[in-house]
């Protein structure tokens, strides 16, 4: 469609003249018609394109009036050329990195794209940027770091006690377990020995109240051996030694195979068979004996099968076999004599065992000794010492039986214990420790246990108990581990947070001020007055007709590239950036921090002056220039934040306004600066600036602004740093003023 007659310019309203033909037009054409363009007079239906500089395209013509904007702010859609500019700007960003996109599709969209292995690959290497940036903030800032590694120590520590104070307490309550348990194994063969005392009680009696009996040891009468003693034993009636067993028995088949010996030995089976029925040992009790004078003399049940039958302990079919016990002299035998020497002078009764007797099996061993009246001829003679003493009643436990009765191998392997038994002989002086009941694993109980002395045998029964695993309980395994990996993630856990906290701190104090972040934290509402400060505007020149050559992505990448070289040169000269909008780069030196109005026109300045050395070094790859203008104004301002939805930190007043008349004004490659700029820069504290007036073709001073007039503005060529302030050297000038007045004569003071 042919343009009409004017164009309104979208920087300020004002009218500008139609394109002339063959010119390059910033109306783009409506959506659905046809554009064309006269070359040597004649219209074309075709494109017409140019690969030309957008930055040289724009010609300036001196003066402020012909130097308008045709940029639009805010995002807002911008009129494309009728004429494509060419591949400049499309090839400015066609190069792999996170802004090269076909297409506005988002990035869900895009990854629908990928593949799936092009999609963890993405996904990892964003993850991996996202943890070195977080271990690097972590590890740059000590409020970070240090409080996070306290929390892991005292987390380490706290469960480092915590599993050591259970670990503890569970030892120690196994440690009670294994005691109840030993206590009730001694409880039982403390009854079991109670139980055995009452026979040998009984037959006491029956010995001291039967005549049968009574004089029994007179008739075994002392030991006499006619071979070894001739003289004296000739005629002696007592029974002599066993031939081809002189040393340990007696023969005793003269005394019992007549009638009144047998008589004599019915009379002591029935009374024994009574007293062993009725003892309440059961099969424990496997045999009753007389032993006159330390002899053996009666026993029953001579051989005993009936006790053994079913016992899992010993083989099918055993029979205990007492014959050889018959006769046996037990103060001569070298073996035996130990325990028979302490029975005689004994005050109640005598344990011992279990022994491997002669008649075979391990048997527990119960004396009492029967004293009677010495003027009797009741005597026995021990050490060369007299005892009143009769003789003595034994019975035999069988150990197997008792083991079985005390149900000790169950209730330690309930408890999931292993136990060793043990009983300590005297030989030769020497004390020798016999293990005589133990679990299948005992040998673990070797160390770490608890060993209880049994109330049991004259020769000192220990039990050692341990638990399978221990006394200390398993998880400390997997306890210590655990708690150092989940101490390390909640250290992680804080650290993230405090990074989290960090980063966001970080980029509001980007956005805004830290009073203005805290009165908003408070719900205050944030308004600022600076009596002066001074702003910069910026934009880029050629900037409607680039775009429309460009995806957004592609925009918004070549922005982001030269504006973050303007943020670093912002925060290198202290000046504090408002926004970007669009192309427009807005900046204010005074504000926040506050500083004297010629620190802040220095400041704004250098940036601007720093700016444009970027710009000027700054090129595409395909090595095309970008160029801007800038406008700086000086004045009050007021700053604040605006509603409660997306808070932005903003200036307001008429500096505002003024700075954005001197960047829409300004020309390319230049800096706008308004009057009081000027005055403030004339005060720098630590630079010169050059600054020359503006003039229009015509050599006018100044320039028109909309709704100000004409106003006398100057261009910022360059800034030299001055060897001393003017502040320093008004005080050098005031102190050399006092020395003179000092030095004068006293009458012209």
């Amino acid at each position: 469609p042919t343009p009409p007659s004017t164009v309104k310019a979208e920087s300020n309203g004002s009218e500008r003249p139609p394109a002339e033909p063959g010119s390059v037009s910033d109306s783009a054409p409506e959506p659905g018609s046809s554009v064309s363009s006269s070359v040597n007079g004649e219209k074309t239906g075709r494109r017409v394109r140019r690969r030309v500089s957008y930055a040289d395209s724009v010609q300036s013509t001196g003066s402020s009036t012909q130097n308008t904007k045709s940029t639009s702010r805010g995002g807002s859609s911008r009129r494309s050329s009728s004429m494509s500019m060419g591949g400049i700007w499309g090839d400015f960003t066609r190069r792999s990195s996170v802004w090269e996109m076909d297409s506005l599709a988002s990035l869900d969209d895009e990854m629908d794209r990928f593949s799936c292995k092009e999609c963890c690959v993405e996904r990892l290497e964003s993850a991996g940027r996202w943890l070195r940036s977080t271990l690097a903030t972590a590890f740059s800032k000590p409020s970070i770091f240090i409080p996070s590694l306290l929390l892991f120590i005292v987390l380490v520590v706290c469960g480092l006690l915590i599993v050591y104070g259970f670990d503890n307490a569970t030892a120690e309550s196994r440690k009670q377990t294994a005691i109840s348990v030993a206590e009730q194994t001694d409880l039982f063969f403390v009854r079991v020995l109670e139980n055995a005392f009452l026979p040998l009680f009984t037959m006491s009696m029956f010995i001291q109240e039967l005549p049968e009996f009574h004089d029994l040891d007179l008739m075994v009468g002392d030991r006499c051996n006619p071979a070894s003693d001739p003289l004296n034993c000739t005629e002696s009636t007592s029974a002599p030694p066993l031939a081809g067993k002189e040393t340990t028995h007696r023969d005793l088949a003269g005394l019992f195979n007549t009638t009144e010996g047998r008589i004599i030995q019915r009379k002591f089976d029935t009374i024994a068979s009574s007293i062993k029925e009725n003892s309440g040992l059961g099969k424990a009790l496997v045999n009753i004996q007389l032993a006159p004078k330390g002899v053996v003399s009666m026993l029953y049940p001579m051989v005993n099968c009936e006790d053994f039958v079913g016992n899992p302990r010993v083989e099918e079919g055993y029979c205990m076999n007492n014959t050889g016990a018959w006769g046996h002299d037990l103060l001569n035998d070298p073996k035996r004599v130990g325990i028979a020497r302490a029975t005689v002078p004994a005050k109640g009764v005598v344990t011992a065992g279990p022994l491997n007797l002669i008649q075979g099996g391990d048997t527990f061993i119960a004396r009492l000794p029967i004293n009677m009246d010495p003027d009797e001829g009741h005597i026995m003679v021990v050490d060369n010492v007299t005892y009143p003493c009769w003789g003595f009643v034994v019975v035999l436990l069988d150990w197997s039986t008792l083991k079985e009765q005390s149900n000790i191998y169950k209730e330690f392997e309930n408890e999931k214990m292993q136990f060793k038994l043990t009983r300590t002989d005297m030989i030769n002086g020497e004390e020798v420790v016999k293990s005589i009941a133990e679990s299948e694993n005992s040998e673990i109980c070797a160390s770490g246990n608890v060993t209880l002395d049994l109330d049991t045998g004259d020769n000192g029964w220990v039990i050692s108990v341990c638990f399978n695993d221990g006394f200390s309980p398993n998880y400390k395994v997997w306890a210590y581990p655990i708690v150092f990996i989940g101490s390390f993630i909640f250290m992680i856990l804080l650290m993230l947070v405090l990074v989290s906290k960090t980063q966001l701190e970080s980029i509001l104090l980007r956005l805004m001020p830290p009073r203005a972040i805290k009165k908003l934290r408070r719900g205050e509402t944030i308004v600022e007055k600076y009596d002066m400060v001074t702003i910069f505007f910026s934009d880029i020149v050629g900037y409607t007709k680039m775009s429309s050559e460009m995806t957004p992505q592609e925009v918004m990448k070549m922005l982001n590239d030269l504006y973050s070289k303007f943020d670093i040169e912002a925060a290198k000269h202290g000046i504090f950036k408002v926004e970007t909008i669009g192309d427009a780069y807005i900046a204010v030196a005074g504000c926040p921090k506050k500083c004297s109005g010629p620190e802040a026109a220095q400041r704004m300045a250098l940036f601007a002056l720093d700016a444009m050395k970027i710009v000027k070094d700054y090129q595409t790859d395909d090595g095309a220039n970008v160029c801007i203008r800038a406008g700086l104004a000086s004045g009050p301002c007021v700053a604040g934040v605006i509603g409660t939805a997306l808070p932005k930190y903003t200036l307001f007043g008429d500096t505002v306004n003024f700075a954005a008349r001197m960047e829409q004004t300004s020309q390319k490659k230049k800096i706008q600066i308004s009057p009081s700029t000027q005055r403030m820069l004339l005060d720098a504290p630590a630079y010169d600036f050059e600054c020359v007036e503006r003039r229009d073709d015509s050599g006018e001073l100044g320039v028109e602004l909309k709704g100000k007039g004409r106003q006398y503005t100057y261009w910022v060529e360059s800034a030299t740093k001055m060897s001393t302030s003017p502040k320093t050297d008004e005080i050098a000038a005031e102190k050399a003023k006092m020395v003179d007045i000092l030095e004068q004569p006293e009458e012209n003071v």
